[in-house]
């Protein structure tokens, strides 16, 4: 037989009986298999037998190069994210003065109904939005300081704005007034306060790169 020095890794795999594809352990287990009929010390041809090695070798090359692909080509592993905070974890009492301040924010919202029910329907929801807004982000500030994250922030936010906001609607729908058809004005300056807080979005805050 002559001898091939041009082998493929085609041929390779036809010549012992596998898949190009095929493992590391498939290869070895296929070559052992033909090597033992092929060795000539049992009487196989020379040239049968190194082309059965040469096979084996191409072989397993391409099995080294593939996982070599697989692992420069594969996602690095993400660094692991701490556990977040819960919201109650970052609340704190707010001191007595910002106690007064807020149920005085409270008061103003809650009368804001009464005091524009002379107003256009949607300047009083305006004005109603801004002092709903005003509440919830004072009393943000004062219930988290400088703790917690935007998620914190902006959830505290708007569960406090909401409260506040059914009872102005609730109070100018008692009054006569169609301020349930301004709803979205009355939510216009929640939705500035929420931009305000997340620096993220760049409508009212340069985004800041975390790139060195």
């Amino acid at each position: 037989m002559a001898r091939r020095t041009d082998m493929t890794r085609q041929h390779s795999a036809l010549l012992l009986g596998i898949d190009e594809s095929s493992s590391a352990d498939d290869i070895q287990r296929a070559w052992k298999m033909w090597v033992r009929l092929a060795h000539p010390d049992v009487g196989g041809d020379r040239d049968h037998f190194e082309a059965l090695m040469r096979a084996r070798r191409i072989l397993l090359a391409n099995v080294v190069q593939a996982n070599a692909l697989k692992a420069d080509t594969a996602p690095a592993a993400e660094q692991a994210v701490p556990d977040r905070p819960s919201l109650r974890s970052v609340i704190r009492r707010p001191s007595g003065r910002a106690a007064i301040v807020l149920v005085s924010l409270v008061a103003v919202a809650l009368a804001s109904p009464a005091v524009t029910l002379s107003l256009t329907p949607w300047l009083s929801a305006a004005i109603m939005g801004v002092c709903a807004a005003g509440f919830a982000v004072g009393a943000t500030r004062a219930l988290l300081g400088d703790r917690g994250d935007v998620g914190h922030r902006i959830t505290c936010v708007s569960v406090l704005w909401l409260p506040v906001a059914c009872g102005q609607v609730g109070l100018s729908a008692s009054l006569g007034s169609d301020i349930v058809l301004m709803l979205p004005v009355l939510a216009v300056p929640l939705v500035a306060s929420v931009a305000w807080m997340n620096a993220g979005t760049g409508l009212w805050m340069p985004v800041r790169s975390s790139a060195p």
